[in-house]
């Protein structure tokens, strides 16, 4: 079976960007405001996505495989929560 990342809408709102056999332990979390969905008028997940995107973008230049990305990046990865102001 091959791993892949998946980008799934929690029941809670909570968009994750998690590995298809982990469903545990997401890579990332995305949640947006009350006011933030009104604004977005049901786009979270598009939105949601094209900011992964952006990220990943803006570090490695490169977004054609988010497997292989995160792949070469987990030695750098640390399981601590961070909240950017």
């Amino acid at each position: 079976m091959n791993n892949y990342l998946e980008l799934a809408q929690l029941s809670d709102g909570t968009i994750v960007l998690r590995r298809s056999d982990d469903k545990e332990n997401p890579l990332v979390k995305i949640k947006f405001s009350g006011e933030s969905k009104q604004l977005l008028q049901g786009q979270e997940l598009h939105i949601a996505k094209e900011m992964i995107r952006a990220g990943i973008e803006s570090i490695s230049g490169n977004v054609s495989d988010f497997d292989e990305f995160f792949d070469s990046q987990l030695d750098n990865i640390k399981k601590k929560e961070v909240t950017l102001n």
